[in-house]
């Protein structure tokens, strides 16, 4: 699947810092935004589900140049794996067509109610299976799978 639209906005004031530069959090903020629409989507308007939350485990962010205040601002985001219960995603942010950064994070499915990690709902597991393979012009840095031991 390409890249899909999940947020946009406008640079306002209280995004920059002292210097007049877009805060370094303020980048990793709009793309949660943007991690919380694709949840939003993936939940879909099942009522009769668990309320199922996720949480972001690691991050990875790619800062390519300076946003201004005013700057129009789109997200768009790429699944780029998934299992039965985590999912990976990356969001490009971009300025007047130009990518400005990049924000990756590795995401968990959560139950509030019992405070621990759930698989994903027959609703989520098809809706991330729906996106198919990440574009070829997606390059993560970071990984869903499980990392070796270290014994």
């Amino acid at each position: 699947m390409s890249w899909v639209k999940t947020w946009e906005g406008v640079v306002e004031k209280d995004w920059l810092d002292k210097l007049d530069h877009v805060n370094f959090l303020s980048y990793q903020r709009i793309a949660d935004l943007a991690s919380i629409e694709i949840w939003r989507r993936a939940r879909g308007s099942g009522r009769s589900e668990p309320d199922l939350q996720f949480v972001m485990t690691e991050t990875y962010v790619r800062y390519v140049r300076e946003l201004r205040l005013g700057a129009r601002v789109e997200i768009r985001t790429s699944l780029i794996a998934s299992d039965t219960k985590r999912f990976h995603l990356l969001h490009r942010l971009e300025s007047a067509g130009d990518l400005v950064c990049m924000v990756e994070t590795l995401n968990l499915c959560f139950d509030p109610a019992v405070r621990t990690v759930a698989p994903f709902t027959a609703n989520i597991s098809s809706y991330f299976s729906s996106w198919g393979s990440s574009p070829d012009d997606a390059h993560p840095q970071l990984s869903i799978s499980r990392r070796p031991s270290r014994n």
